[in-house]
């Protein structure tokens, strides 16, 4: 009878333990989900021009492209603050696929199957890509950087904005593009 009770014992604490630990691991469940939610739109997500087109082909959505060069100091100015407001990030997240090129690169990338590249392959020489020069409208007939152009679903594009874009400003172009 000892037994049987000291048996029952045990096995009692064992199964509250075991049923114990799926409550703790399920709790660290729910809590790594509830941290990956509010991290969504702590970063812009970027994709690269190569992996565009298959994206595009799955789920259509509008085309936020960011040039920028090394070294420019409105460039870094926006990657630091537009780009790390929480509106602007939710807002190009839900709507569009974004891209940051440096406009002087020199690798070949396709968008919308077209090959686009830098005609000067020469590292030391500062030339802009081709899909940079299709894409960036001068502004008084000067090319500003960083630039920001929007395409829609068909890789029309929308309309090039030149310079640094304030993050108080940057929501407004961006549900202006949102409409179009």
């Amino acid at each position: 009878m000892i037994r049987k009770i000291g048996f029952s014992i045990i096995s009692a604490a064992i199964l509250l333990t075991a049923c114990g630990n799926k409550e703790v691991k399920s709790n660290k469940q729910d809590y790594k989900k509830i941290i990956q939610e509010n991290n969504a739109y702590s970063n812009i997500k970027w994709v690269d021009f190569n992996n565009l087109d298959k994206l595009m082909s799955k789920t259509p959505k509008k085309i936020m492209i960011y040039f920028y060069r090394p070294n420019c100091p409105y460039c870094k100015e926006m990657k630091e603050t537009t780009f790390k407001n929480k509106e602007v990030i939710k807002l190009l997240n839900d709507n569009f696929y974004c891209v940051m090129f440096n406009g002087r690169d020199k690798e070949d990338i396709y968008l919308n199957g077209i090959k686009y590249i830098n005609p000067d392959k020469d590292i030391e020489t500062k030339s802009n890509h081709e899909v940079h020069t299709a894409l960036v409208d001068p502004y008084k007939k000067n090319i500003y950087w960083p630039s920001t152009v929007f395409l829609n679903e068909k890789y029309e594009k929308l309309r090039s904005w030149p310079g640094l874009q304030k993050e108080n400003q940057f929501p407004r172009v961006i549900q202006m593009m949102m409409k179009r």
